[in-house]
C-alpha cells in the first residue's frame, strides 16, 4: 500500500537533486565572479550576433602553426607551435580519465595542417613537460585551469616546415587597444563537431581576468576539442599567441566565456617559476613567428581565408576552381581603396587582417 508514495518520494529525490546541481553551479559563477576582474559586457546584440567563425586552410599560415593532438586513439584536442621542436597544448589533454594516469608521450602525436583526414606534417612526441602541482578536475575549475599547461617536444623539428606563433604576453596597453579595435582577438582550433577541419572565430571580446592575472575570459565561440588552442592577438601586421584555452565557464544563459591561461605566465620577468624553467629550457624564445621554411607544404600566404573573407564582404565571387590571380587582384584592390589602405592588390597575412577587422560588427 506504500506504492504511491514512491513516486513523491522519487520526485522530490530528483528536485533535491537538481536544486544541490544548480547551487553548484551558481556556486562556482559567484566563485568566478568574485575573483574576476570584469570589463564592460557584451551588448544584447553582441550576444545575439551570428557566430563569426569561418573554416580556414590549415595549411596556410598562420593556421598551419596550430594542430591536433592525437592523445592514444581516445580523443583529442589542440595545440600549438612556438618553436621548431615545441608545442603548447593544456596538461589535461595528457591526461586519460578512463584509466586515471597520465599518458606516455609514445602514446600522442601531433598533426599540423590537419583537414579532413589529410595531413602531411606530423611529428611523435618525444617528452613532455607539465606542473608538478596540477590536478586533473573533469569539472571547470578556474584554480586548476591556471595551472593547466604543457610544452611537447616533437621528435621531429615540423616547426620548419609548418612555420611556429611567436608569444606575446598581453599588456594594460594591448588590452587598451583590442578594447578600442585597433588589434583583434581570435580562437582556431578542431572543436567537436567540426573535428576534422579547423575553424576560426575573431572579434573575440575580454571579458575579465581571474586568478590574479593567470587566466583570461573572453567571449570566443569554444567547446570541447579547442582545449589546448591559442588566443591570437593579430597587432600591427603580425599574429601573436597570447593564451593557451584550457576551460569553459557559462556566467549567463546566453554568455559563455572561454578561459585562457595568459602566457605572461612563462615569461621571464614576472612569470612563474616552473612554467619559465620549462620554457627555459627548450629553443624558444619571446620574438615573432616564423613562416613555413620555403619549399614547404604549407603555404606562407592565407589565400583561402582572403578568398573567403572577399566573398563575404562582397568583393569577390567564389567558383568551384577558386578565383584567377587576377580576380583576387581587383577584388583586393577595390577593398584597399574603399577602406583607406594603401593599394596593392597583393594577398598578405597583414591584408588578411584588415580583412577581418573590416568583417567585424
Amino acid at each position: 500500500m506504500r506504492r504511491p508514495e514512491a513516486a513523491p518520494q522519487a520526485g522530490r529525490g530528483i528536485l533535491a537533486c537538481r536544486l544541490a546541481r544548480g547551487a553548484a553551479r551558481l556556486s562556482l559563477v559567484l566563485a568566478v565572479l568574485a575573483a574576476t576582474v570584469l570589463f564592460p559586457p557584451p551588448s544584447a546584440a553582441q550576444l545575439l550576433q551570428p557566430e563569426r567563425r569561418v573554416e580556414v586552410n590549415a595549411m596556410e599560415y598562420p593556421w598551419s602553426a596550430i594542430g591536433r593532438v592525437n592523445a592514444g586513439g581516445r580523443g583529442h584536442c589542440t595545440g600549438f607551435l612556438i618553436g621548431e621542436r615545441h608545442v603548447l597544448t593544456a596538461a589535461h589533454c595528457l591526461y586519460d580519465p578512463v584509466v586515471g594516469r597520465w599518458r606516455g608521450a609514445i602514446e600522442l602525436h601531433f598533426i599540423a595542417g590537419y583537414q579532413r583526414d589529410r595531413y602531411i606534417l606530423h611529428s611523435k612526441i618525444a617528452s613532455y613537460s607539465r606542473p608538478e602541482t596540477y590536478v586533473y578536475n573533469p569539472k571547470p575549475d578556474p584554480k586548476a585551469a591556471s595551472n593547466d599547461w604543457a610544452i611537447l617536444t616533437l621528435a621531429e623539428p615540423l616547426g620548419r616546415q609548418a612555420g611556429w606563433l611567436g608569444i606575446k604576453a598581453l599588456d594594460s596597453l594591448m588590452q587598451s587597444r583590442v578594447k578600442a579595435g585597433d588589434a583583434l582577438l581570435l580562437q582556431a582550433g578542431y572543436r567537436r563537431d567540426r573535428a576534422h577541419v579547423m575553424t576560426a572565430g575573431w572579434a573575440c571580446a575580454l571579458a575579465g581576468v581571474i586568478q590574479g592575472g593567470r587566466l583570461l575570459l573572453h567571449d570566443c565561440d569554444v567547446i570541447q576539442g579547442d582545449s589546448g588552442s591559442p588566443l591570437l592577438l593579430y597587432a600591427d601586421g603580425e599574429f601573436f599567441a597570447i593564451g593557451l584555452h584550457t576551460i569553459d565557464l557559462v556566467l549567463k544563459e546566453k554568455q559563455h566565456l572561454g578561459g585562457v591561461l595568459s602566457l605572461s605566465l612563462f615569461h621571464p620577468n614576472g612569470g612563474r617559476a616552473d612554467a619559465v624553467r620549462a620554457l627555459a629550457a627548450t629553443s624558444v624564445r619571446w620574438a615573432a613567428g616564423q613562416l613555413p621554411g620555403a619549399g614547404s607544404a604549407a603555404a606562407r600566404v592565407p589565400l583561402t581565408t582572403i578568398d573567403n573573407l572577399l566573398a563575404k564582404l562582397g568583393y569577390l565571387q567564389l567558383t568551384a576552381g577558386g578565383p584567377s590571380g587576377d580576380a583576387r587582384s581587383a577584388a583586393l584592390s577595390r577593398f584597399q581603396d574603399e577602406n583607406g589602405l594603401a593599394r596593392s592588390g597583393k594577398p598578405s597575412i597583414a591584408v588578411m587582417g584588415h580583412l577581418l577587422h573590416a568583417s567585424t560588427p
